[in-house]
């Protein structure tokens, strides 16, 4: 019995240890949509700039950019520790961590699904990927690659 509560006590340490030595990778920095290797699903975006503040559990950002030939500016900060924030359309967005993937979850007022996307860096921090998967089977799937610039 002893060997047997040792190992349990080893493995619970190492997954202890791993946990506390993750550290959430730093999306700060001004990126740029590459429109060629995306797959925005039908989309009209012909430009698209996003400039990212991180600093753990805060995530601002601010994207500039031409939809169906008609510049737009749109700035959001959200929690990425779980915690609800509110975007500028009134829906609820909650973040979290799935190891070194950024998963929000969106909702309307009325609670139904908007979008669930991911969000991870490479592993040299130059190139971020976001993978955006709507709330209704009508719209399609998106996946956007982001340069760092």
């Amino acid at each position: 019995m002893k060997l047997r509560n040792l190992l349990l006590f080893s493995v619970a340490a190492l997954g202890a240890a791993a946990l506390s030595a993750f550290s959430a990778p730093d999306f700060s920095g001004t990126w740029k949509l590459n429109l060629e290797k995306s797959d925005l699903g039908g989309m009209p975006i012909t430009a698209l700039q996003v400039a990212i503040e991180h600093k753990e559990p805060q995530l601002k950002y601010t994207a500039r950019g031409t939809f169906d030939g008609q510049d737009f500016e749109e700035a959001e900060t959200l929690s990425t520790d779980g915690k609800p924030t509110q975007d500028s359309h009134g829906n609820t967005m909650k973040a979290h961590w799935e190891g070194g993937v950024l998963v929000s979850e969106v909702t309307a007022p009325d609670g139904s699904p908007v979008y669930t996307s991911r969000m991870a860096l490479s592993a040299d921090g130059k190139i971020c990927t976001r993978d955006q998967v709507p709330g209704n089977e009508q719209e399609p799937k998106r996946h956007e690659i982001y340069e760092k610039q």
